[in-house]
């Protein structure tokens, strides 16, 4: 059976909501066309693809199997329309990237800033979340293109290159802190800190730098999901951060905040630039590449 995008809509709108009414709203069709639609695929395929439950809809073992290339096909025929829709002047594309925080807030705004003044006719969607979170968005066809401060193991996305930028970490803590610009690492010791989550890449860094060092485990006073409340934080009381520098320019700036000299606390990353495995590349995203500086290969 061939599938149109007509029937791939439908099959992942009540896939993704679990019910036939909500499904309907947003392929705006009535709940009895939608239904239509749904039995006419199981025929064709020959394969019940729902459970019909008083609850809503449930993926039966055949649905589970399709979902995952319904998306594959879905998202390759929209790429396809927008290729042909731009030789004909009707859209021009849009970048989807995803990167975390330090990155998406420096090199990849930089190279969409300039990406968008050459070609103005473009537009940009942005995701700002950790490598776990990035992978996923990548694999789930969310975004095109994804920029990480740690490897990905997934078999569904492929390394592009790595970024020719890098930033450094570094512990920090309010310009009205007492603690000495230059304390020990017994000092350090004693202090508490503001920090993410435990499972999260700069919390098992930060951890992995203290057991290195001969400290005991730090004592996380607070734990933040985002990095502008660690930095409200650390910036309103004596707790120390341990942050990417770019991330605290300006409150670095304006005197709110003070980096501490500890050398041995002090570690520089670099980025990874992804993209999904299968499929096309988009135009739109290809020509982000043109923008974005990749080490050269030895």
């Amino acid at each position: 059976m061939d599938l149109d995008q007509r029937q791939l809509r439908a099959f992942l709108a009540v896939a993704e909501t679990g019910s036939l009414g909500r499904a309907a709203a947003i392929v705006n069709l009535t709940q009895p066309s939608l239904s239509r639609v749904i039995q006419r695929m199981e025929q064709g395929l020959g394969h019940r693809l729902f459970e019909r439950q008083s609850k809503g809809m449930t993926l039966t073992a055949a649905g589970e199997a399709l979902l995952p290339h319904a998306r594959l096909l879905e998202s390759e025929m929209l790429a396809a329309r927008a290729e042909l829709d731009a030789l004909r002047g009707l859209r021009r594309g849009t970048v989807r990237i995803g990167a975390v925080a330090a990155v998406m807030r420096t090199l990849v705004a930089q190279s969409l800033g300039r990406l968008l003044h050459d070609f103005p006719h473009l537009t940009a969607e942005a995701i700002e979340a950790v490598d776990g979170e990035l992978g996923d968005a990548l694999t789930g066809r969310r975004i095109d293109l994804a920029v990480t401060a740690s490897a990905l193991e997934s078999p569904g996305v492929e390394l592009i290159g790595t970024c020719d930028y890098a930033d450094s970490f570094a512990a920090y803590c309010a310009s009205a802190n007492p603690l000495s610009p230059r304390p020990t690492l017994d000092e350090l010791a004693a202090q508490a800190w503001v920090m993410p989550g435990r499972a999260l890449t700069p919390r098992i860094q930060f951890e992995a730098i203290c057991a290195a060092l001969g400290l005991p485990p730090p004592t996380i006073a607070v734990e933040a999901a985002s990095v502008e409340t660690m930095i409200a934080v650390s910036a309103n009381s004596t707790l120390l951060c341990w942050l990417p520098q770019p991330l605290l320019a300006a409150h670095l700036a304006n005197g709110t905040m003070r980096k501490l000299t500890v050398p041995a606390m002090e570690t520089t990353r670099r980025f990874l630039l992804y993209r999904r495995r299968s499929g096309l590349l988009p135009r739109a995203a290809r020509q982000f590449l043109d923008y974005f500086p990749l080490q050269s290969a030895p």
